[in-house]
This record gives structure tokens, sequence and C-alpha cells, in this order.
């Protein structure tokens, strides 16, 4: 999946995503795998369990006083400025993308699924136009009001 570096506490931790949902990850931080389970989203409460010794999991600095834009997890980003962007309506995870860059579509039509509190969620197209840009994947987990794809 993804790589980053991480800096807490002035010390630096070198983070590899191999999987991410909504109820699981597995990550590896400085070489050592972990297994995360998600106890509640909208707090990002965890427990872990490791599968090798390692650090005590450190907790972040709080975060600046303003506030950042919703992203998407695993994902590219936000859309550019201006984008015509179907956005997550809350967080989940995508389970399935139902269409592809340069597709023409149909307003109602099913653009892909995501899973939210366990519920599954068909994400529709607004309005009729062209899929110009898929900004997530399955298994990504995305932000409630993230860009989750454009129509021009």
């Amino acid at each position: 999946m993804r790589t980053y570096t991480l800096n807490i506490e002035n010390k630096d931790y070198e983070v590899e995503v191999k999987s991410f949902s909504l109820q699981h990850a597995t990550l590896v931080v400085n070489g050592k795998t972990i297994h995360v389970d998600v106890k509640d989203v909208t707090t990002k409460a965890t427990a872990l369990s490791q599968s090798e010794s390692s650090p005590a999991p450190v907790r972040a600095p709080a975060p600046s006083s303003a506030p950042a834009a919703p992203r998407v997890a695993n994902g590219p980003g936000p859309a550019p400025a201006g984008g015509n962007g179907v956005k997550a309506p809350i967080p989940g995870a995508i389970l399935s993308v139902d269409v592809a860059e340069g597709d023409t579509v149909q307003a109602g039509q099913l653009l892909l699924k995501m899973e939210a509190m366990k519920m599954e969620n068909q994400i529709k197209a607004p309005r009729a136009g062209k899929v110009t840009k898929i900004l997530v994947k399955v298994g990504d987990a995305v932000a409630q009001g993230a860009d989750l794809l454009l129509i021009e």
C-alpha cells in the first residue's frame, strides 16, 4: 500500500500500511508488524495487538488549530480546487469502484460502493457527465466529505 515517515515527539517512525479497513489495519512500524483493531472510527480509538515485540505506541501531538481539508486515506489527497467531486456522505471503506475514468454516466447511475457502519452504501452519480478522475481504490478508508471521484 503506502509508506509514511511520521515524526512523533521528535522521533521518526517509518510506517508502511499493509492493509486498512474500518475494523482492522496491518502496519509495519520501523520493521515490526502491528495489527490494529479499530474500535471507534469517529474518535480514532484503537486497541493494538502486536505480532512481534515493539515499543509501546506513542500518542501523536495535538493537531494545529487550523482545520485540515478532508482527504482520502491511502489515496492521492483532496481533489483539485474547483473540481466537480462526488463526496463521501459518511466515513467508510471503499468496497468497489463500478466506473472507470473516461466513462460517461447518467444521473443516478451507480459509481461505487462503500462500507460504513457495517452497512453497504451505494454512491450514485448526482448528475450526468464524464468521469474525469477516480480518487479512491478498493480498500481505501475515506473521511466524510472526501472527494471520491470527479465528474465533468
